[in-house]
């Protein structure tokens, strides 16, 4: 079994979501990660972790816990 542990992209503390910068490596993060076989993703409810989450999710169908 293999864990990876991602932090969010680069935040945007006042918003709780990501600044342009964090949007670019998010979308960077979901190019690596759509190509791997994830059993399960988990993420955090904060909405930097979300919204880095969600460019991953989205393109491989799949939903977080």
């Amino acid at each position: 079994m293999k864990l990876l542990i991602v932090r969010h992209g680069d935040p945007n503390y006042v918003i709780d979501s990501l600044t342009e910068t964090g949007w670019v490596e998010a979308e960077l993060l979901s190019r690596r990660i759509s190509k791997l076989d994830v059993k399960a993703f988990y993420v955090s409810p904060l909405g930097r972790a979300r919204d880095t989450a969600s460019l991953t999710l989205q393109k491989m169908g799949r939903e977080a816990t």
